[in-house]
């Protein structure tokens, strides 16, 4: 792990904050050329890294491997599957429901995203009914397809995505019973839209409004040391004048960015500072205020995200 400090232009953080996806312009919804669009690999997850939907659902990574991701979602269920988000969760755990799926899908289904890809597989799922242990089985084939390329405005900014849908079908009578269709944008290796149509219920979409890492997934060293570089940040660097860390595996970094110092109702001595993390190539920034306490150590404000 490292550090180091860094004077920034202000011209490159207004840069930084208009490639983490905030930028407020305005761009119609059209296609676009694929060959603008960055090369659409298969993405992979970190633990900490979450994102957040404006359905209200927000997800976030517990464990990976090179095959499988583990999943914790807003409403405290949990799954399991491929990093591969097209291919359902492997195996999930609700409230009321539990269940599994085998697939003969390949973990790169349709990996990496070229428009005019297709493939299909088989799904078999077997679901529990925790009250009463009722116990069903249902299989259903899916076809998926890259249909294009798109420039979409959610709230999280503006991207440019391909477009994969996903349709599905009974095994036996071949009835459609649903569609999702993924907006991928390369430039965050993840979904920023997910629209849902079904045969007999009302259709939903989803949206991203934010995406980062909880740097509280970092192993304990790593936290320690994460902190150390953010006190010194906030007690002794000018403002624009970032510290600079990365991870002893070196797939996070961080760059820690204080600005203007203030005291609050009670105080204390404050900070606004920014911090922008790249974990495994996936680019995020947070703005974030923390307040020194009695003992001299800085504590973040609440109602922050993570």
């Amino acid at each position: 792990m490292n550090h180091s400090t860094t004077s920034l232009p202000i011209t490159l953080i207004v840069l930084m904050i208009t490639l983490g996806g905030c930028a407020q312009l305005q761009v119609s919804n059209d296609s676009i050329d694929s060959n603008q669009l960055l090369i659409a690999n298969l993405p992979s997850y970190l633990p900490g890294e979450f994102f957040v939907y404006d359905s209200g659902l927000a997800m976030i990574v517990t464990g990976s491997s090179k095959d499988t991701i583990n999943w914790k979602y807003s409403n405290g269920a949990v799954s399991s599957g491929y990093q591969n988000f097209l291919v359902p969760q492997l195996s999930w755990e609700g409230d009321s429901s539990k269940g599994k799926r085998v697939t003969e899908a390949s973990q790169n289904l349709l990996w990496p995203l070229t428009t005019g890809n297709s493939a299909q597989f088989g799904i078999t799922q077997t679901s529990t009914d925790k009250a009463n242990g009722f116990t069903k089985e249902t299989k259903r084939k899916w076809e998926c397809s890259v249909s294009g390329t798109e420039r979409i405005s959610v709230p999280a900014g503006n991207f440019d995505t391909y477009r994969v849908v996903c349709n599905r079908y009974t095994i036996d009578s071949n009835n459609w019973r649903g569609r999702h269709t993924y907006y991928f944008s390369p430039d965050i290796r993840h979904y920023v839209r997910l629209d849902k149509d079904y045969a007999n219920r009302s259709s939903k979409r989803e949206q991203i409004v934010r995406y980062g890492f909880n740097s509280n997934y970092l192993d304990e060293k790593d936290q320690g040391e994460a902190k150390k570089i953010l006190f010194q940040a906030l007690e002794k660097e000018e403002q624009g004048v970032s510290q600079n860390w990365s991870s002893s595996s070196g797939h996070v970094s961080v760059m820690l960015i204080p600005y203007q110092r203030y005291s609050n109702s009670i105080g204390q001595q404050c900070r606004e500072y920014k911090s922008v993390f790249n974990v495994g190539g996936r680019v995020s920034h947070h703005n974030r205020k923390a307040c020194r306490a009695a003992d001299g150590t800085w504590q973040r404000t609440s109602n922050q995200a993570n």
